[in-house]
């Protein structure tokens, strides 16, 4: 049996959320001003629902993530859904929070132990859903990552990205040489009459 670091976790964890879950966007350890002080291992959002992993490696962890005040008052915490993730046999379902999922990663294989199902609609209430959240952390989570991808590319390109028609038909570049010198002549050629 392999040992998994909090770091392998959190791998998982965004992959589940991508893979499993079908979250359009997935931040992992994404360091954020959230206002209450929480910083999920990885958080994803699937249309419009949020859902967070957090990943322990040592019951001593887990146990002392009860004392964080975001878990004491779970109006405070970040995530629609929320679940722990950690390797099988470390965690039992019956000792979680209220609500709470567990996610066992064993192999290369995550089982969902307890907790709800990722593209699953209730029709009534669903059991596993915190309807009182600290949606302005989630917010903040989002523009944190959206200023930083800003940096990164730089002010225009990230403006230009964001205001782009977004139902244009995406046309792929060309990858052959001919078609390109093709395009430029045809370009010049209008260009020029």
């Amino acid at each position: 049996m392999t040992c998994l670091t909090h770091a392998d976790l959190v791998k998982v964890a965004g992959r589940w959320l991508r893979n499993t879950a079908g979250c359009s966007v997935v931040l992992e350890e994404l360091c954020a001003a959230t206002g209450n002080g929480e910083n999920p291992d990885a958080i994803g959002w699937y249309t419009g629902r949020t859902l967070l992993v957090e990943c322990k490696v040592s019951r001593s962890d887990f146990l002392a993530d009860r004392k964080k005040p975001f878990r004491a008052d779970p109006a405070r915490g970040l995530g629609q859904y929320r679940y722990f993730m950690a390797p099988k046999g470390l965690l039992r379902a019956d000792e979680l929070p209220p609500r709470w999922g567990l996610l066992e990663v064993s192999g290369r294989r995550v089982f969902l132990t307890s907790g709800h199902e990722p593209k699953r609609w209730y029709r009534d209430e669903n059991p596993w859903e915190f309807k009182q959240r600290f949606h302005e952390g989630e917010t903040q989570i989002l523009l944190s990552a959206m200023a930083r991808i800003k940096v990164r590319v730089g002010a225009t390109a990230f403006h230009s990205m964001l205001h782009q028609r977004l139902m244009q038909p995406v046309q792929p570049p060309s990858t052959h040489a001919a078609d390109t010198a093709a395009a430029w002549e045809a370009a010049l050629t209008k260009d020029a009459a």
